[in-house]
């Protein structure tokens, strides 16, 4: 019992603490719960505008429009969609710790949300820790430093500072200004160079001016606006891709930082690093060499989707087709390597071409290889030649039959219910193994059910070329468990020492020698 009444008394007391901390609480004029969000309820969706001051320094505007952000500096030029996602998700994530009288602010980030403006000053960190003062509408509150340097920008910091950071993916490039050699344009992907000269481009000339455009970054804000080319001649460069063009101009030295070089363009005006239009102006100049040391040496430099070949037949590569007959897809593998293979670089005929193959792929990218004599090749439009390797010139000039599926059809053997042989008519029965024959003689059911096989699915080992004298025809009726029966027919010839001559449809293909002797042992 005393000790029932001992711990009611506890429980008693700590009652009263608990009431008189509320009460504390309420006369400070905090809640009891209490939110610690920087800004309370804040929704990144409703910002609007965000405002960067500075004693003595013009302010910084980045303004919301559409779906995307804006700088004022004081012209439109696009933000950096990832630096203005850091700040937004700090101020949605951020959480003070105490309150209290903070130090007067250095700078100050104004959030304006609908009708809704929000002051946030930016004070000195505690020293010794890792925790900063915000004054947060007018009241002081200590937050993580981690807090401070996210909402503590600088324009450079709001700025794209890679201009052309996704120059790899743009359709088209146009360069000009070039101290020597004249304009360039390129356009696709892999590179093509269309101006001064056409050329399919080596893809390291073509990587390295992708990543001297793509490394090209701005270090430094000029200290007064960057006006047309500064004062120097300009190497421009439009890179245009699916949203749209982004430019650049390079000029001379940078205001406020001679040491560095002033650009200027879409996403606003900028100081870089002298090493890095060196590398720029290296890899324009590499593409004012000649065609011979740039070209790509692949006769096809892209995956080919579609092609018409030297016969004029077309060819599908996925699935593999040729005209309107299932293609072999090794075969097939064999020439789109020929294709691919680098080729040795030769002067171009005077001669006109004797063939053509046409090539296009799943991205609508196409050309035209021109045929000549001596195994060369050339893209159309070019000043170079190609001189493929014999056995891939074999391939580019293989006639389109013999990329044809060899495979003349396929059944399943049991499905096999005749065989007629120059008028010899087996017939399976009931039971598989039996046989009987019209006129009545002789079924060596073994033969049969081993021809039955070979003919559900005959596999050539080639085409053949000139007649042949017919030495027996041969039919299989086929009538599966579902569906309609089916008849194929063959004329064979007397065997070679390259196989059996075998006339199938329009072709004529060869099988191995046995086919023939097995189908002449069953016709006597």
């Amino acid at each position: 019992m005393i000790a029932t009444w001992r711990g009611l008394a506890i429980a008693a007391a700590i009652a009263v603490v608990l009431a008189v901390i509320v009460a504390i609480d309420a006369a400070l004029g905090e809640p009891g719960a209490v939110d610690r969000a920087l800004i309370a309820g804040f929704d990144p969706a409703r910002v609007t505008e965000l405002i960067w001051e500075r004693a003595g320094q013009p302010a910084i505007r980045a303004m919301r429009t559409g779906e995307r952000w804006e700088l004022r500096a004081p012209g439109a030029i696009p933000a950096d969609a990832g630096a203005i996602g850091d700040v937004l998700a700090t101020l949605r994530g951020a959480r003070w710790h105490r309150r209290g009288a903070a130090a007067p602010p250095h700078a100050t980030l104004t959030v304006v949300a609908g009708g809704e403006r929000h002051v946030l000053g930016i004070a000195a960190p505690i020293a010794g820790t890792e925790q900063s003062w915000i004054v947060a509408d007018g009241r002081g509150t200590i937050v993580d430093s981690w807090v401070v340097r996210a909402l503590d920008r600088d324009r450079l910091s709001l700025q794209i500072r890679q201009p052309l950071a996704e120059v790899a993916a743009a359709r088209s490039i146009a360069i000009t200004g070039a101290p020597v050699g004249g304009d360039l344009l390129l356009e696709g992907v892999p590179r093509r160079l269309v101006r001064p000269t056409a050329l399919w481009l080596a893809p390291e000339a073509a990587h390295a001016l992708d990543r001297a455009l793509r490394d090209l970054t701005i270090v430094r804000i000029p200290d007064v606006p960057v006006a047309g080319p500064a004062a120097g001649p300009a190497l421009s460069i439009a890179a245009t891709g699916e949203h749209g063009s982004v430019t650049v101009a390079i000029g001379a030295g940078c205001p406020g930082a001679p040491d560095r070089i002033a650009v200027t363009g879409t996403d606003g005006d900028g100081c870089v690093e002298r090493a890095a239009v060196e590398a720029v102006t290296a890899a324009v100049a590499a593409l004012h060499q000649p065609p011979a040391a740039i070209a790509d040496r692949r006769p096809v430099p892209f995956e080919p989707a579609h092609l018409v070949l030297p016969d004029g037949a077309a060819l599908d590569t996925s699935p593999p087709r040729v005209g309107d007959a299932t293609a072999d897809a090794t075969r097939v593998a064999e020439l789109l390597a020929a294709l691919a293979a680098p080729a040795e670089v030769v002067p171009l005929p005077a001669a006109p071409p004797t063939a053509h193959l046409s090539v296009t792929d799943r991205a609508g990218a196409a050309l035209t290889l021109d045929l000549f004599g001596d195994r060369v090749v050339a893209r159309h439009g070019e000043p170079i030649a190609l001189r493929p390797a014999p056995g891939a010139w074999a391939l580019l000039v293989r006639p389109s039959r013999e990329l044809r599926e060899l495979t003349l059809w396929v059944e399943e053997p049991t499905t096999v219910t005749a065989l007629v042989i120059d008028g010899i008519r087996y017939q399976r029965g009931q039971v598989i193994g039996a046989w009987t024959r019209q006129p009545a003689g002789p079924a060596d059911a073994a033969a049969l059910e081993r021809m039955a096989a070979r003919l559900a699915a005959p596999h050539a080992l080639g085409f053949a070329d000139g007649a042949f004298a017919v030495a027996h025809r041969v039919a299989i009726e086929v009538t599966p468990p579902v569906g309609a029966p089916s008849r194929h027919a063959l004329e064979l010839g007397a065997p070679r020492a390259a196989g059996c001559p075998v006339r199938a449809g329009g072709d004529v293909v060869l099988l191995p020698a046995a086919v023939c002797t097995a189908v002449a042992a069953l016709a006597r």
